[in-house]
């Protein structure tokens, strides 16, 4: 099958790539591939004027969760596999970086280690440690919407950390965390993790006034998709100090001219921290999802 890598690769050496696209019966090919395998970081909607020129094209793969980046009706009109890493459960419970990353955010908003990075010079100055004083994870209450992948591994270690899990999924009812039947059944948590997938019922689930009852200095964290959020509410929340907000993600990635005049790309508070959506940038992750994603698509032949 021939095939065309456009997702980042410089992680892998030229011979380790090859092997893989060996064992797996794939033939290299940038100008008739049957195969291609996107890069999902792009800030491209990728679509007809893309996907056209490539004629023999029978399936695309992206190394991602979601395919938000991809014009699924365009492809389906040409009847054009697409495969994304969700259709293979296996390779995603081996990869751990998301969730690794998540839980980086999380450390920082409990203990403000970015602001005493930045705040070295000061030393040991008595102002500043009173301004960089933080609190504990032990004994603290992480609510977790969305008990899938992600959300699992957040549980456990949160449970490490010696703090109480309770979660929201209405589609994971039998496990050994607390369960909650409605979002505002977290109101007094101490940290908000989002991890669930982006999906029609899942846009904007935190949104309209939701947070307003919940307890002040609540910590939220996003590394699922920028659109499980009303950015126009969090940007009121984090403006008027009710909500600590980290993410990694933000709406309209696909489109860098909508998202740098984001309300929220353009906040300077010490409330707010933003990272370029890269909780799965990691050279194990990149090579199990590239892997993954290609064994995928030679089913699809």
């Amino acid at each position: 099958m021939r095939v065309k890598i456009e997702c980042p690769i410089n992680f892998l050496q030229e011979q380790d790539l090859n092997v893989i696209l060996d064992s797996l019966g794939y033939t290299p090919d940038s100008d008739d591939p049957e195969c291609i395998i996107v890069n999902p970081g792009t800030d491209v909607f990728l679509g007809e004027d893309y996907f056209s020129r490539y004629k023999s094209l029978k399936a695309v793969g992206t190394p991602s969760t979601g395919v938000n980046h991809l014009d699924m009706t365009y492809l389906e009109s040409r009847d054009i596999t697409v495969k994304c890493l969700l259709d293979n459960r296996d390779v995603l419970e081996n990869i751990h970086a998301s969730a690794e990353f998540t839980w980086l955010h999380v450390m920082n908003a409990f203990r403000r280690f970015i602001p005493a990075v930045n705040s070295i010079a000061a030393w040991r100055d008595d102002d500043n440690e009173r301004y960089l004083r933080s609190n504990e994870l032990a004994g603290k209450t992480i609510g977790i919407v969305g008990l899938g992948r992600i959300g699992r591994k957040l549980a456990r270690y949160a449970e490490a950390f010696s703090m109480n899990v309770v979660y929201y999924d209405p589609y994971v009812k039998k496990n050994e965390y607390k369960r909650v039947f409605s979002l505002t059944n977290l109101q007094n948590v101490d940290i908000l993790c989002i991890s669930c997938y982006l999906t029609d019922e899942t846009k904007g689930i935190i949104s309209n006034g939701i947070l307003d009852d919940f307890k002040e200095n609540l910590i939220v964290i996003n590394t699922s998709r920028g659109e499980t959020v009303d950015e126009d509410y969090i940007y009121d929340l984090v403006t008027k100090d009710k909500i600590f907000y980290s993410c990694d993600v933000l709406c309209n990635e696909q489109d860098v001219e909508k998202l740098k005049k984001s309300k929220l790309f353009n906040l300077k508070r010490d409330n707010i921290v933003i990272t370029p959506h890269v909780a799965g940038a990691t050279i194990e992750s990149q090579t199990k999802a590239l892997r993954g994603i290609l064994e995928l698509c030679t089913k699809s032949r």
